[in-house]
């Protein structure tokens, strides 16, 4: 019987081929948009997932109140991660990571790293990135060692084994690789290519550990099983009284602890290598559901639109003794039919459309589905479930007519049926006016950041993010020898892309001096 239902039902879509095509790709567009966001969705709630001991491990952040406001920061000091642990019995661990940007020279070639990191030895023991050679208990023990991730290692040494190789660190220390670990996943908070033992940093300032006023460091701890957060966050304020109370007094400033839960990290409006949005998240999913919906319900207006086309058939069978489950059942295997043809057709343009929404996301959120066959089942699922929805209703409504009216051709739909129906349309071309303004507003606000006047004219002024090279004093003379420069400057960083902060006193308007944390940015003559 399953077999001569669905003979009938390709009948009916080869009889019927425009109604089959608007039907097919409208539901094939719905799935593949409703896929691409799903992917985004898991994506992103993805993060940090990886660590085993997720669950027990939370950053340290700070806030810094003094009497112009509260800064709240992601960072702290190098000696609170040593001194929690010297105090609290109930952490486990300890980790302090120190994003740097340092070139590292190999031979005659020099690299220059965004991606670089200062960390304790007990990274690979705290954080769940595995090492494929080399110890993670002690690869970050020794002054002058680092490890490097599968890619970094294979861009500097190529197919030869980098264990025990040297390397350069900011043209003056020499260090080794101890490790090579595997590439950070893409669903990571903290990002890092190379990681350097913590105790290279003291070579260059062996006072670090002991500088609390220096907040330039994320500090994660990793607490006992049997330990408590609430308990251990209750003993912050009296941990910073008790080691630099005196100081905040007399500066008039007060650092405040918190613990942060890693799996909150990501969304952390304090920031982190990389962050995001949940309302971002939460609006894409509403969206991914409203494009499914609309599709949905251009399926059921399609169909009961061509319930007087189908009248006479349901006449015929239910004369010739068809009971209406069997028509019902006939009318919901044509819609998951045409839902599981929609659906491969949706993997195609899931496919095709996979590199341009990569590149819309700014990194890799959604991957090919055929190195994912669980992900595909998962998918076919939804599109069952979806045909089995939106065939529900017409195949009520197709069962239902009475076989003598329907073969006189006299047959009319309830006003209940009829409400439904316009009410159903309604909603779908609401949903879509909504999601044109808010396309339309959105592209509007990205077309006024980019076309803004920022006050000065970038078109003619170029970059060289020199990363500290001892050669860009000699890099700068040599540019501007060009003709066509104008003018050079060096700065500390960017226009809007973040400055150094600088804790100070100001005489306010009353003649007083004041305390406030100004934003800091070192620049020479040439800048303004």
């Amino acid at each position: 019987m399953l077999k001569n239902y669905f003979i009938v039902a390709f009948r009916s879509l080869f009889r019927h081929k425009g109604y089959s095509f608007l039907n097919i790709t409208g539901l094939a567009v719905g799935m593949a948009a409703f896929f691409l966001i799903v992917q985004y969705v898991r994506f992103e709630t993805s993060y940090d997932n990886f660590n085993k001991h997720g669950d027990r491990v939370y950053r340290v952040v700070t806030d810094l109140v003094s009497s112009t406001g509260t800064l709240h920061w992601a960072s702290t000091s190098p000696p609170i991660a040593i001194n929690l642990k010297a105090d609290y019995p109930e952490i486990e661990s300890v980790v302090r990571i120190n994003d740097n940007n340092m070139p590292v020279r190999k031979g005659n070639t020099v690299f220059q790293n965004d991606r670089l990191a200062f960390a304790d030895s007990t990274a690979f023991s705290l954080l769940d990135f595995p090492l494929v050679a080399g110890d993670p208990n002690t690869a970050l023990k020794a002054p002058r060692s680092i490890v490097l991730s599968q890619t970094t290692a294979k861009k500097y040494f190529g197919n030869t084994d980098p264990i025990g190789q040297s390397l350069t660190l900011a043209d003056s220390v020499p260090i080794k690789v101890t490790g090579i670990m595997k590439d950070i996943p893409d669903n990571s908070s903290l990002k890092a290519d190379m990681f350097v033992s913590f105790s290279t940093r003291r070579i260059c300032n062996d006072s670090i550990d002991y500088r609390w006023g220096n907040y330039n460091l994320v500090s994660y701890i990793l607490l006992k099983p049997s330990a408590s957060r609430d308990a251990l966050q209750a003993k912050l304020k009296p941990f910073i009284e008790n080691h630099i109370g005196k100081y905040l007094r007399e500066s008039q400033q007060n650092y405040v602890l918190f613990l942060e839960p890693l799996k909150d990290v990501y969304w952390s409006p304090r920031g982190a290598a990389e962050s995001g949005s949940k309302s971002n998240v939460f609006i894409f999913s509403i969206i991914g559901l409203f494009i499914l919906l609309i599709a949905c319900i251009n399926f059921v207006n399609l169909t009961t639109a061509r319930s007087t086309e189908r009248a006479k058939e349901v006449g015929i069978r239910k004369v010739i003794g068809a009971a209406r489950f069997q028509l019902t059942s006939q009318f919901l295997g044509e819609s998951i039919l045409i839902s599981i043809i929609a659906f491969f057709l949706s993997l195609g343009l899931y496919s095709a459309l996979l590199p341009v929404f990569n590149n819309l996301a700014g990194k890799i959120v959604a991957y090919n589905l055929i190195r994912q066959p669980l992900s595909i089942l998962l998918l076919l699922a939804i599109a069952l479930v979806i045909g089995l929805i939106a065939g529900f209703y017409p195949a009520l409504v197709l069962s239902a007519f009475k076989p003598i009216a329907s073969l006189k051709g006299r047959f009319s739909t309830s006003t209940k049926g009829l409400l439904l129906r316009r009410g159903l349309v309604v909603f779908q071309f609401t949903i879509s006016i909504a999601l044109i303004i808010g396309t339309g507003i959105v592209y509007s606000q990205l077309h006024y950041m980019e076309s803004r006047d920022l006050g000065f004219n970038k078109e003619q002024t170029l970059i060289v993010d020199t990363h500290n090279d001892k050669h860009k004093t000699v890099f700068r003379q040599d540019i501007a020898g060009i003709p066509n420069v104008k003018s050079t400057a060096f700065s500390g960083a960017i226009p809007g892309m973040g400055t150094y902060g600088a804790y100070s006193k100001v005489e306010n308007s009353r003649g007083e001096m004041q305390v406030c944390d100004l934003d800091l940015t070192y620049v020479d003559f040439g800048f303004l």
